[in-house]
């Protein structure tokens, strides 16, 4: 990755022409699951928020954690467990979640749901609050913490731990205010420059892959040459008429005496075979 894209340099204008490659980067068989999470489920939470309290519903829960799977890791298991959250249990505890007192009071109670980690609670609270909260995805955490070393890019591997997502939310409130963008906005250039690093990683080991295979193709080819080669010599110098006749050929026309006339010449696999009509 570039310098002028590392997380605590992009500037205003970079940001701006990433993030404007989101919604072509997403495939577009997401797009009921975008729709749900980025925009009619934080409009239904608001909606209830200002008449008197938020809360998620088991299916919008349910919904969320699909969005999820189909951006990240896919755990089959995980729908499962959540669907063994009762719907009032859903709604209670999303609902304390939300009006927790610090992020580790709001973590902590949200992952009191079946088969809701950090990860995922952190996807509740961004939907909740997009602007100051980012969801634990993969690519905004590699982005945020990115080293230029093995290990340390895009195949950084993750916890997923409540301390992870802590310093991932004060890493995204130091570029919330140095370029005025919401946590929404930067999980979105993270996603574009995850899939884009990953493609390119994909393009070079495609490369690498296919070198070798040409150059092992060419060796070979090189080899059967050189080899029919030695095969025309060795047999030519079995037959020294013949060989003869392979230099004559070699030298270009030759001029026709009286005695060779009815002569015809016939080539066969190098060697020049003459017959008397």
């Amino acid at each position: 990755m570039g310098a002028q894209l590392r997380f605590d340099r992009i500037s205003e204008d970079a940001f701006e022409s990433i993030l404007a490659q989101y919604p072509e980067t997403v495939p577009s068989k997401l797009a009921d699951l975008e729709e749900q999470r980025l925009s009619a489920i934080p409009a239904r939470l608001q909606q209830r928020k200002a008449e008197d309290k938020a809360y998620l519903t088991k299916e919008e829960v349910a919904t969320l954690v699909d969005w999820k799977l189909s951006h990240g890791t896919f755990r089959p298991s995980l729908k499962g467990l959540v669907q063994q959250n009762s719907e009032e249990f859903v709604e209670e505890t999303t609902t304390v979640g939300f009006s927790g007192t610090s992020l580790n009071d709001s973590l902590n109670i949200l992952t009191k749901l079946k088969g809701i980690g950090p990860a995922t609670a952190a996807l509740l609270l961004s939907t909740n609050d997009a602007e100051k909260l980012p969801f634990f995805s993969d690519e905004l955490f590699r982005w945020a913490f990115w080293e230029d070393r093995s290990g340390a890019r895009w195949d950084r591997k993750i916890k997923y731990s409540l301390k992870e997502y802590r310093e991932l939310v004060a890493k995204v409130d130091e570029l919330r205010k140095r370029i005025g963008r919401t946590a929404l906005e930067a999980e979105k250039v993270a996603y574009v420059l995850g899939k884009q690093g990953a493609n390119l990683r994909g393009a070079e080991e495609a490369s690498k892959t296919s070198e070798p295979a040409e150059s092992t193709k060419t060796s070979v080819q090189a080899k059967r040459k050189a080899a029919a080669v030695k095969d025309t010599d060795e047999k030519a110098d079995a037959n020294p008429s013949a060989k003869s006749q392979k230099t004559q050929a070699s030298s270009g026309p030759q001029r026709m005496t009286r005695s060779s006339k009815r002569q015809k010449w016939y080539y066969y696999r190098g060697l020049v075979i003459s017959t008397t009509a």
